[in-house]
């Protein structure tokens, strides 16, 4: 409720109009940076291993961040043997994607490692983040200036989790690579934060605040205003993406590689508005699939040269579906219901399209490439009791929950993905 009244006092300070804060760097003149933060420069970030594993965090609030950390947690517990070591699956993962709420564990593990075990309970999950960004809405310095919510929800993020670490922070070698991904308001495509996409704008990514780009991957419309970048000019080719490949168009829909062509257009896009990435991912699954495509190193079609075949793709999607009495009744629903509802059967669809196709995609591959391939689905759907099931599928979408819910997505997360078929499927494949 806190959030509603939140939202609505926004709406009405909103006749203030509000300039997003600019903070990544232009590139040095006829300049074309290959070596940063980027799924380029991968193969040298990771050790080859056994194996590729991939995890994509979907949307969903401090629900979706709960239900991630809990399938961190489970990955953490599973120990393998290679080349008679023995580790952690979690210390396999090559690669995060995530989107809003899963945003916030994605970079806080990116960032931190396992330090995420010992103090990212407390220092997010189980905080009252909605209600500290609503006290801070409410100061009426923040009414009469230009800066909006989202400067201080940034702010909020560095107190809290992040400090001042930018993606240089992030760039370790035998670390995941962890992919932020946003909604570019004004082109309509996903934007994610690697140097693939800054190189676009012809701006250096490894400078740019990890808590800039949570923040953008999280700001819902409305309630958050754009997370803004300048799209620089004047930094020569940006050869990262191909984006005249007839393959790549056969990849990857055109809408989209269209859209990332426009950011050549400096006069007419000078500024790039980034909102929640669950518009046009909720998943944050085509993240990882189209990077790889449009990319000129190509990392997915290259693996097999690098890599023993197998390859394990993890979704951990927190949407809901409320128990609703909505249809007992001929009664006509209230307008919060109905959007509710509407919102629910749009991101459900999209997620089922989403899912389907990847899930596809991600088996021609395996055939094409004689690479065995697992998809693990960590679903609130999933939950096999009815009444655990209502219960979580009742929990909002929000920043901030009650301790007892967080207990629960942490433990469902782990309980799912340490039960999953095809996981034990992978590990009895990896026994001598």
């Amino acid at each position: 409720m806190r959030f509603i009244i939140l939202l609505i006092t926004l709406l009405t300070l909103s006749a203030c109009s509000s300039y997003g804060t600019i903070n990544n760097e232009p590139l040095k003149y006829n300049t074309v940076v290959t070596d940063l933060y980027s799924l380029a420069s991968t193969k040298e970030r990771r050790d080859s291993g056994e194996f590729i594993i991939i995890i994509a965090m979907s949307g969903g609030g401090t629900r979706a961040a709960a239900l991630s950390y809990g399938v961190l947690k489970g990955l953490k517990e599973e120990l393998v043997t290679i080349n008679g070591v023995e580790t952690s699956l979690l210390d396999e993962v090559d690669f995060i994607t995530s989107v809003s709420g899963g945003s916030f564990t994605a970079a806080y593990y990116g960032l931190h490692g396992d330090k995420i075990f010992t103090d990212y309970e407390d220092d997010f999950l189980y905080n009252d983040v909605g209600s500290d960004l609503f006290w801070r809405a409410m100061n009426p310095a923040l009414w009469f200036s230009t800066s909006g919510l989202t400067d201080e929800a940034v702010a909020y993020y560095q107190d809290r989790l992040f400090g001042d670490a930018t993606f240089s922070d992030i760039d370790k070698k035998n670390s995941p690579l962890i992919i932020i991904n946003a909604t570019d308001l004004g082109g309509g495509v996903r934007f994610s934060f690697t140097q693939e996409y800054f190189n676009l704008i012809c701006s250096n990514i490894s400078s740019y605040p990890i808590a800039s780009a949570v923040a953008a991957s999280a700001a819902v419309p409305i309630a958050f205003n754009p997370v803004v970048l300048k799209n620089h000019t004047g930094c020569g080719s940006q050869d990262l993406f191909d984006l005249d490949s007839n393959n790549t168009y056969n990849a990857v829909k055109s809408s989209v590689v269209e859209g990332l062509k426009s950011y050549s257009d400096k006069d007419e896009r000078q500024y790039i508005h980034l909102v929640d990435g669950g518009i046009t991912d909720n998943l944050g699954l085509q993240a990882m699939w189209d990077i790889s495509n449009i990319s000129k190193q190509r990392y997915l079609s290259e693996v097999r040269s690098d890599v023993k075949p197998h390859l394990i793709s993890i979704t951990v999607d927190a949407s809901t579906t409320p128990h609703s009495d909505m249809e007992k009744s001929s009664k006509t629903p209230g307008i919060l219901d109905t959007l509710n509802q509407m919102s629910d059967i749009q991101i459900h669809h999209n997620n089922d399209v989403t899912r389907n196709y990847y899930k596809q995609s991600l088996l021609r591959f395996g055939l094409a490439n004689d690479i065995s391939t697992y998809f693990i689905d960590v679903s609130l759907n999933n939950v096999k009791d009815p009444e655990d099931n209502a219960k979580m599928n009742n929990i909002p979408t929000d920043l901030e929950l009650e301790a007892e819910q967080v207990d629960a997505l942490i433990k469902e997360g782990m309980k799912q993905v340490q039960t999953n078929e095809n996981l034990i499927k992978f590990l009895r494949k990896l026994e001598p």
